[in-house]
Order: C-alpha cells, then structure tokens, then sequence
C-alpha cells in the first residue's frame, strides 16, 4: 500500500515497509487539479483521523479533570499552556526536520534525508534534558505569576511536576513524528496517536478516580496517565522506524555535526520563536482574564473554549500538514507552480471544512460548554468564546494552511514576524483595552481574541501569495 503524491522517484512499492509511506512517482505524474486534490487528500485524511484522536484524548481528559472542579480545570489549563512553551521547542527542531527530510525526498536524496532525521534526533535529546532541568525548579515561581486561586495553583505545580519530566519522551515523538511527515507518510503518527489515547484515557479512569483496584491520586493522578502514553507512544515510532525508509538512524553512529545543525535550526528556531510568543502572549491573556470580575472562572471558560476550538483545529492542523508535506517535496523536485497549487489545494479543503465546524460550534455552543461543567458562571463564558471564535474560523484556517506550506518550503522567518506582530500589537493591546479599561469583561476578551485571529489569516496569504518561499535555500 502506498500512496503516490505525484514527487520525486522511487520504484515499485516496498512489500517490506510497514507502516506505509509515499511512494513517490516522477515529477510530470500531477499536473492537474484535480490530482493535486487527491494527493491533497490522501496525505491529509489520516492527520484528520490523528487530530481526531488527539481531540477526542483531550475532550475525555478534560471530562475526567472537569469532574475535579473547576479549580483542577483552570491548573490544567494553565499547566496546558506553560507545557506548550516546552512543547515549542520540540517543535522548533521538528519543523526544521520536515522541512528537510521533504526537500531531500523529493529530490531523491534518501541518505541525505536519514541524516537530516539522525542530526535531528540529537538535538531534541540535548534540548529535552535542558528544558527539564531548568523547568522543575522554576514550575513554581511561574505559576505563581498566574494569579490563580490559591488550590488552584497547588494542583497546577503538581500536575506540572510529572508532565515536565516526559518532555524527553515528547521531544522524540515530535521529531520522528516530522520525519514521517516530511516523507509523506502520515499513516504511521495515526498508529502511534492511537496507541498514546489507548493509554492515556485508560490511565486517567484508573487513576484520577482510583477504579479497579487502583490508587485514587487525582488531578496527579492524570498527569502520570500524560506520562505513560508518552513514554508508550516514543517507544511505537522507535518500533516502526525500524522498518522505514530512514531506518539507518537507528544504525548509522553519528554524532551531532553543527553544520547539520544550524540547517535544521534555521529553519526551526524561526517557528519556535512564532509558537514561543503566541504561548507567551496567551499567558499574558491568561493573566489579563485572570483580573477581570469574572476570574478563574474566566481561565476555565478559556480553557473549554480552546479544548473544544480543537475540533475545528482538527482539519486545520491536518491540511497543514499536507501542505507543508507537498510543498517541501515539490520545491525538492524543482517544481515550485506545482507546490503553489498543492498549497492553494489544501487550503480550499481545509476552509471547507473549518467552515462547517465554525457553524456547529455557533448553533451547538451552550452544548459544547456543558459537557465540560454545568457551572452557572463558565458557562456562559463558554458559550460567548465559541460563537465568537466561530465568526473568525475562516481566517483561523488560511493563518494554519498556509503557514504550514511557508514552513514546508523553509520559509519560516515571516511567518514568526507576522504572529508576533498579531498576538502583542493586536491581541494583548486589545484585550487590554476591551477587557479592563472600556470594561467589557472576559467577552471582551473573546472579541480580541478573534480580532487578531482574523489579522494572522490575512497577513498569511499576503506572505504566500508574494511567492518569496519559491525562493528559500535550505
């Protein structure tokens, strides 16, 4: 089984590989649309079931901790965010690692790619161990600047504990996860994500309410269940890369070569910075909300909000993915128009898709909020958060799609200028001003928040569309 994405060359499908990656035809193979929509699409649906899994993991965990009270809520929501910090690192190398991996792909340099994957591999161990040494002594002092309720903040730090010593485990599953994506295989992250959600879930019934004979440990008790899927899920992509196309990772002894790593951190310390300043900036959110009337109740509506948002996340991600995917092996291929059209492809799938989920989270809002609490003061927070965020949707899907093309094509220094630019001249500014000194309370904050969503979409095409990523050297 394979699926031909119309880049690069290689032979008859390998019976010996499993999970199945791309099989890549020559260049003249897609030249129509409606080829690129198929390639489009068969990169993408398997993302679209990964991201399904991964929504459905967090809609469970948050049902699980949402019966904690909404204190546990809010630490989780808080804990989310300062994770995702630690979680832009990882993907800072990851990026890189696509980016590359898809250029030597489609350019039929398969030995090439399998160094990119091995150097890649090395700097996410040393950035793991780094992030873990400075982030366990610091969890503590770093809640505290959240102005969370006193319990709050005591399950924050203990649920922060555990998940930052699996950041190891998350780094090496970030990057082997963006070598199959830069292959075009997107089969085998939906194993393993299948996998982790078996375990994860599995261990927050047994162990936040202490089911089966288990220990009932809590909110702590979900953050070691985190933990195990993590370890579990490193361990299924270590297994199946033993039978891929970049297998000589696990063989070849090399050690980190800084020409190699400069490469991949060109392109990635870029994207790391984009995510760095929209979780900074989104604790600053965080922090702004916190001192509106409404308060913690304020975070658990955020928190909601943004579990329930990733349905619509979900396709975004997934056409992201195929976009960065297309676009990097394309441009390997010396055909930039095809890439343009594989992007412009992915992304009408995409926003038909995040369309319609904008629609359902607009008719279907007070329904979302209450399978997560029936608190008469979230609630209603919830709800104005997904029928605002709803009206933006549009915008969401052309900021995901086609910033994932600009990243598959290398180009990731725009793109992180453009995010910054949105989330502290647009978003802080404006909620600021919305939430507290008009007075408008955490909806104001909402409607900030869609402000700068809308401002990121169009600043995005414009970058696509001037066509200077054609260009980029990686």
């Amino acid at each position: 089984m394979a699926i031909d994405t119309g880049v690069g060359a290689q032979g008859k499908e390998d019976e010996e590989c499993w999970p199945p990656t791309v099989a890549l035809a020559e260049p003249h193979v897609i030249e129509t649309r409606v080829g690129l929509h198929r390639a489009v699409w068969m990169l993408a649906w398997p993302s679209v079931l990964t991201m399904l899994l991964q929504t459905v993991n967090s809609f469970t965990d948050r049902f699980f901790v949402g019966h904690l009270g909404s204190d546990a809520l809010a630490a989780v929501g808080v804990a989310g965010q300062l994770m995702f910090l630690l979680f832009s690192v990882g993907m800072s190398v990851s990026v890189g690692t696509t980016a590359l991996v898809a250029r030597f792909t489609g350019a039929q340099e398969p030995d090439e790619a399998t160094v990119a994957a091995n150097q890649s591999v090395w700097i996410a161990g040393i950035a793991s161990l780094l992030c873990v040494a400075l982030m366990l002594p610091l969890r503590g002092a770093v809640v505290a600047q959240m102005h969370l309720s006193a319990p709050a903040a005591a399950l924050c730090v203990q649920y922060l504990t555990l998940t930052i010593l699996g950041v190891p485990a998350l780094f090496l599953m970030l990057i082997l996860g963006g070598v199959y994506r830069g292959l075009g295989d997107t089969v085998t992250p939906l194993l393993v994500m299948l996998g982790v959600n078996v375990i994860h879930l599995g261990g927050d019934f047994l162990l936040i309410f202490g089911n089966a004979g288990f220990p009932k440990l809590g909110l702590p008790g979900g953050a070691l269940a985190l933990l195990c899927s993590q370890v579990v899920g490193a361990i299924l992509y270590v297994t199946f890369l033993r039978r891929s196309p970049v297998s000589g990772l696990l063989t070849r002894k090399r050690r980190l070569e800084m020409a190699w790593a400069r490469r991949i951190l060109n392109i990635g310390v870029p994207a790391a910075l984009q995510n760095l300043s929209r979780v900074l900036s989104m604790l600053l959110f965080t922090g702004v909300l916190a001192r509106t009337p409404e308060a913690t109740a304020g975070v658990a509506a955020l928190t909601i909000g943004l579990t329930s948002e990733s349905i619509a996340f979900m396709p975004g991600f997934a056409f992201s993915t195929a976009a960065s995917t297309l676009t990097g092996q394309n441009l390997g291929a010396k055909n930039p128009d095809r890439a343009e059209r594989a992007a412009w492809a992915a992304l009408g799938q995409g926003l038909s898709v995040m369309v319609a989920m904008g629609t359902v989270f607009f008719i279907f809002a007070p329904q979302f909020a209450h399978l997560f609490t029936h608190d008469p003061q979230v609630v209603p927070l919830a709800v104005a958060y997904l029928r605002i965020s709803a009206l933006a949707e549009p915008f969401l899907g052309f900021g995901m799609i086609l910033t994932g093309a600009l990243n598959g094509a290398g180009d990731t220094k725009a793109p992180a200028w453009a995010s910054a630019v949105t989330m502290w001249g647009v978003r802080l500014p404006l909620a600021v001003l919305l939430a507290q000194t008009l007075r408008y309370g955490t909806v104001g904050a909402w409607w900030a928040m869609a402000a700068s969503t809308v401002a990121g979409g169009l600043w995005a095409w414009y970058l696509f569309k001037r066509g200077r990523w054609k260009t980029v050297a990686v």
